[in-house]
């Protein structure tokens, strides 16, 4: 439910505070406008009007696309923002033939025809929807790093805020509190001193690390015929992480390799390079040759999977809610963070939408966010949890759920229906249980069989 409310309705509260401008703040404070007579964001980061990485974003050199629901809500939020990207540089990459080509172990799968994704840069992304969210006429940023909460009689009436240079923090009231501060949240201890209760945390070591260089590309070109690669592996045989290529604003190929453990990349261009010449994907394999490098090589590590688990606390004060990767934190590599920050959006839509909501603890807000966290996690901790590098605990049966979800992985190479409900999957188009329907598994099974 993501629409304005009634002319003339009174707004729901004087004051929104958002603590971050990450994505996933900024997409809070569109929600939040609709409901506030003004919506802060407090960003200890200088905003340039530009697209540039944040200091407080490292991984923001990385591979982004805006994919499935994520792009869905977040057009929805913004009309137009989509087209605006597309116009000013960023790329529309088709998924039939010619397109956006996904490789299984060096093997082409079969290409699902409909659908495109938007390819650009994260500072592109972040620097359009920011310019957008600016743009409200009550939505403005404070300069300054959060560094606690104020609370009176069981409610969350504000924060303390650094500004930049500054040694003592100042208060910043508001009805409504949004903690946006990303995987390095310290809302935990936030809580603690004011005599609550921190939510359980949930991990998934990995031990993930990614390395992305910018080439330069010819308008319109293509290697071997294809514009856009993803190259991935089963989990049995995955020595290396996800490696892609994807066409970005400014006539440059984005392109990212990663590996767990000691095969992590590192900054080295030369290593990059022979990375990218040993992939199984043949237009990895041409890259080095065909194009030159335009940028340095970015490095970020990953070390794991983290879940904070807010709907399963008794005691939470009112005016708080927490947003992103405050809440969980995923494989980057399955491309989800976006889409399950835009669909905790829509959350907090609904939350705001029903009557008194801000009145007691945000309880209802986080069930609905439970059930975004828990398809995103449910994919992605299951894929993860079959690396062989991985020491997670195995559930009951897991080798055959590692069999069924690599004989998954194997029919999406030959069966489009398959390979479609699996892109559904990872794009939060659909819940886990999409794969496990008889129609799939028997088409799995059918592939299988004819496997060489």
């Amino acid at each position: 439910m993501l629409r304005a409310p009634t002319v003339g309705r009174r707004p729901l509260m004087q004051t929104a505070l958002v603590l971050g401008g990450s994505v996933a703040g900024m997409i809070a404070a569109r929600v939040l406008a609709d409901h506030a007579d003004q919506v802060w964001i407090v960003e200890p980061d200088l905003l340039a009007d530009a697209p540039v990485i944040r200091r407080g974003a490292p991984h923001g050199s990385q591979a982004h696309t805006l994919l499935g629901r994520g792009r869905t809500v977040i057009d929805r939020l913004l009309p137009g923002v989509v087209r605006q990207m597309v116009r000013e540089g960023g790329q529309l990459v088709g998924s039939g033939p010619g397109g956006a080509q996904w490789f299984l172990d060096g093997r082409p799968k079969v290409p699902v025809r409909g659908g495109s994704v938007v390819s650009v840069s994260r500072p592109f992304l972040e620097w359009h929807i920011r310019r957008r969210v600016l743009a409200l006429p009550n939505v403005a940023l404070v300069g300054g790093t959060a560094v606690g909460l104020t609370a009176t009689a069981g409610r969350v009436d504000g924060a303390l805020v650094r500004p930049p240079g500054g040694t003592d923090a100042q208060r910043h009231g508001a009805q409504l509190v949004v903690d946006a501060t990303g995987r390095s949240s310290r809302l935990a201890d936030w809580l603690g001193r004011l005599g609550y209760p921190a939510p359980d945390k949930r991990r998934m070591a990995l031990d993930l690390g990614y390395a992305t260089c910018l080439f330069h590309r010819e308008p319109g070109q293509r290697l071997a015929g294809h514009v856009a690669v993803y190259s991935v592996h089963t989990p049995s045989r995955a020595r290396n992480g996800p490696s892609s290529m994807t066409p970005v604003e400014g006539d440059r190929w984005l392109t990212l390799v990663s590996g767990y453990g000691d095969r992590r990349p590192g900054r080295d261009l030369g290593e990059f390079l022979a990375r990218c010449r040993s992939n199984p994907a043949t237009p990895l394999r041409m890259l080095p040759d065909a194009c030159e490098p335009a940028s340095e090589v970015y490095v970020h590590r990953f070390p794991d999977s983290v879940r904070r688990e807010f709907d399963r606390l008794d005691r939470f004060p009112a005016g708080l809610v927490a947003v992103g990767d405050a809440v969980a934190s995923f494989n980057p590599t399955y491309g989800q963070g976006i889409s399950v920050a835009a669909l905790q959006a829509v959350a907090l839509a609904e939350w705001l939408a029903e009557p008194g909501a801000v009145d007691g603890p945000a309880h209802a807000y986080f069930r609905r966010v439970r059930a975004v966290v828990d398809d995103a996690w449910d994919f992605s901790a299951a894929q993860d949890r079959y690396l062989p590098h991985v020491t997670a605990a195995r559930p009951f049966g897991w080798r055959l759920r590692r069999g069924l979800a690599e004989a998954v992985q194997h029919a999406t190479v030959t069966d489009e229906v398959v390979h479609r409900a699996f892109l559904e999957v990872v794009n939060l188009a659909a819940g886990p249980a999409r794969l496990r329907r008889p129609d799939i598994l028997w088409r799995v099974g059918v592939a299988a069989l004819r496997r060489p």
